[in-house]
């Protein structure tokens, strides 16, 4: 009986404590939470700024990199014999955002984001090709959090 009492005592003094303490959870997406600087979110092409082109040569080795098996990366040629990128596709549904891809291209053409929230009804959804990974590059960690 005693021990009972002591078992009531305690959990109402750690109730109280509880009652004065911030909360841990935000109220999204109202609120957001901050991303510490070594985290990964999804992944991104970098562009040249002079140019406006894809730094990506389609070598290859982020595919080999993968773990997942969800980068497909595919050569093309131009006009002027030059190789350049035809087609890169990640599939976000299978990604477990290891980052090897982006420690794996020689031209650093490849970038983790900051950016987490990647929810979508529809598996098919989270297929990016070339054009979408580039749009990710949008996000800034300020301007993110923002939105």
């Amino acid at each position: 009986r005693k021990k009972k009492r002591l078992d009531f005592s305690l959990n109402y003094f750690l109730n109280l404590g509880n009652i004065f303490r911030k909360p841990v959870t935000v109220n999204f997406p109202k609120e957001k939470i901050i991303v510490p600087e070594e985290s990964k979110g999804m992944v991104h092409l970098k562009l040249d700024l002079d140019s406006l082109e894809i730094i990506c040569d389609a070598c290859g080795d982020c595919q080999y990199a993968c773990p997942k098996n969800c980068i497909e990366v595919v050569k093309g040629i131009e006009k002027n014999n030059r190789e350049k990128i035809e087609k890169f596709i990640i599939d976000f549904g299978k990604c477990i955002f290891c980052g090897n891809c982006a420690e794996s291209c020689k031209l650093n053409a490849i970038e983790m984001s900051y950016r987490y929230q990647s929810s979508e009804y529809e598996r098919e959804s989270l297929v990016f090709e070339k054009r979408d990974l580039i749009k990710q590059g949008d996000y800034k960690v300020r301007e993110f959090w923002s939105k």
